[in-house]
């Protein structure tokens, strides 16, 4: 019950205060006049107690039934305080102004001749009164609470067009940030087979010479590097001014945005502390404990319907730890569904671990660690590099043959030739161009993943490309870097890849996850507007459902339906709790069980 009233608006509020104060009245009669009633006084009270409480769980438990109790309940009430106490029927007009503010376009007709004419009526006929009195008031009372009920569905009204517009607003921004990216698309494919071919070349060129020239001209290797770098940063600045995505800098500035955001659409209190001095972390963990943070912020309000959220990021120097507890109403058993397990795979990537604690009417408590030391890679990472520039393979391979964590097993000059490799040699990780003559990087990938799905994949490019990378990673790839990537970061970036998790560019990652949150929020949207499927499953839904019961994976019906592996989850996790299931094996058993597909 208390989880119902949590949910009530301004106008439910006003209705139960009308109708307790219509309580009170018939409560405090006998002591304040006490020949008002005739009737013994327990009788009378048992009687308004049921008239007060019975329409109040009906209207909560079966809403459509709630009129027909009401009307009936006080109705028959008075007929019989019009025989134990007459001087109480002018009550009767509160309870008729609470049903005129309960009725609607459909139900006002009967329930305003009920209250207003044919009680009112039968009350006067019974207490031997003229019922003209009764009448008009009730009619005057069943007036003014339907003509408030009006106000509240216009102000029900202005709200639905608020969100509209706000909606309309939003598809306009997203019309303009599409346009920008196009013509930033557009710019960085044409420097990228100019300029940045040539500034590309130049850097890795340079950096493959420096083992071989002298220590007295290191200063110079670093001087011509810097300049071209310098050159390729500028060209990347006038690109971005192209678009609004701000970058995150840190992963405390990533948390707090992520909960100011999530305040600011629910409402709910979010307390955000930073314990330790902070220190950098890979943008892959920054990504994982943000993806974290949102399933646990989402659970806490929608399963656990808390009103306070306490989030607390620890730094020290052997782990990473992120905290949140809330104040819901918790869980006799912690289930590990589809929200929490995806956390848990997350996590496992970077061995890091998931804690879950929670106790019904205490709340739940979250824990998510990861360690900042994990331990090397021992196992040489057999590699495969494709570009279709002589100099760009040739240099790669240089600095790659200089350290014994790699071994280069292969060069290939574009798509199709890889593919021929990758058969003879089977290379642990392939670096790839994404556009070269011939085949290109990402129609390469999608063969590969084809062909050998535990084949991690790589796309190098010279200009970051948000929706390029998204389509990249949509494919399959594991890694998405700038070819001027700094050797000594794009080793530590195949390792990481070749342990299990996934690297992406810093300056090209916000930009993806900005539009993966707003994928989220589109697929929210969708989700509200139901069709008429059973168990409230939208169209999309109900197409995800069928699929998953043909027996099809996350990434096969993502490739389908020209969507995002992580749409799809999203989309599942959705599913899952309108069937009230747990997991893709229990909503495949009852669809077929139920017929629902």
């Amino acid at each position: 019950m208390f989880s119902i009233i949590k949910k009530w608006f301004w106008y439910d509020w006003i209705l139960v205060t009308i109708r307790t104060l219509w309580l009170v009245i018939v409560a405090s009669a006998d002591f304040i006049h006490p020949s008002l009633i005739d009737a013994p006084l327990w009788i009378v009270l048992s009687l308004a107690f049921v008239v007060y409480l019975v329409p109040l769980i009906v209207r909560h438990r079966k809403e459509d039934r709630y009129l027909a109790v009401e009307v009936t309940a006080a109705g028959f009430f008075h007929l019989y305080l019009a025989y134990a106490a007459p001087g109480l029927l002018w009550s009767f007009v509160l309870l008729v102004m609470v049903i005129g503010l309960a009725s609607s376009r459909r139900t006002y007709m009967w329930t305003g001749i009920l209250c207003g004419i044919v009680f009112p009526a039968l009350n006067g006929w019974i207490a031997d009164r003229l019922p003209y009195e009764f009448i008009v008031s009730c009619s005057l009372g069943f007036a003014i609470g339907f003509a408030f009920n009006i106000l509240i569905q216009s102000h029900k009204q202005a709200q639905i067009i608020q969100e509209q517009k706000l909606l309309l607003e939003q598809h306009i921004k997203r019309i303009e940030e599409l346009t920008l990216m196009e013509e930033r698309s557009r710019l960085s494919h044409e420097l990228h087979d100019t300029i940045g071919h040539a500034l590309t070349s130049l850097i890795v060129g340079v950096e493959s010479l420096r083992s071989s020239v002298p220590d007295p001209q290191i200063e110079r290797i670093d001087s011509l590097v810097g300049i071209a770098q310098h050159s390729l940063d500028d060209i990347r600045k006038h690109l971005h001014q192209l678009s609004h995505t701000t970058l995150s800098r840190s992963l405390s500035e990533s948390l707090r945005q992520l909960i100011e955001e999530f305040m600011k659409s629910t409402g709910i209190t979010v307390h955000f502390r930073v314990i330790g001095s902070e220190t950098l972390v890979i943008q892959k963990i920054n990504f994982c404990l943000h993806r974290c943070l949102q399933e646990s912020l989402t659970n806490a309000v929608r399963h656990g319907q808390a009103s306070v959220i306490t989030v607390q990021l620890h730094f020290d120097s052997q782990q990473l730890r992120l905290q949140i507890e809330d104040n819901g109403i918790g869980m006799e058993e912690v289930q590990f569904g589809f929200g929490l397990g995806g956390m848990k795979e997350r996590l496992k990537l970077f061995h890091g671990t998931l804690s879950v604690h929670s106790v019904p009417g205490q709340g739940t408590f979250v824990i998510c660690n990861i360690p900042l030391q994990t331990e090397p890679v021992h196992d040489a990472i057999r590699l495969l590099i494709v570009d279709d520039q002589a100099i760009i393979t040739d240099s790669l391979k240089q600095i790659l043959d200089q350290d014994s964590d790699f071994i280069v097993v292969g060069k290939s000059r574009d798509g199709l030739e890889a593919l021929e490799h990758c058969e003879r040699s089977q290379p642990d990780i392939v670096l790839m161009d994404v556009r070269m003559q011939g085949m290109g990087g990402l129609e390469a990938l999608l063969e590969m993943k084809q062909r050998w799905p535990d084949m991690k994949v790589v796309l190098m490019t010279t200009f970051e490309d948000s929706l390029q990378a998204a389509t990249a990673l949509e494919r399959g790839a594991k890694g998405y870097m700038l070819k001027s990537i700094h050797p000594r970061e794009m080793k530590e970036a195949l390792k990481l890849i070749f342990s299990g998790g996934t690297w992406i560019d810093q300056s090209v990652a916000a930009q993806v996850f900005e539009e993966m949150k707003r994928q989220r929020e589109q697929l929210e949207k969708i989700s509200s507007s139901q069709e008429n499927h059973p168990y409230g499953l939208t169209k999309r839904e109900m197409e995800i459902l069928e699929h998953l019961s043909s027996g099809l994976r996350y990434k096969s019906i993502a490739a389908k339906l020209f969507l995002s592996e992580g749409t799809i989850r999203n989309y599942c996790s959705t599913l899952y709790s309108k069937l009230g299931v747990n997991n893709r094996e229990e909503a495949i058993e009852m669809a077929r069980t139920e017929n629902i597909v």
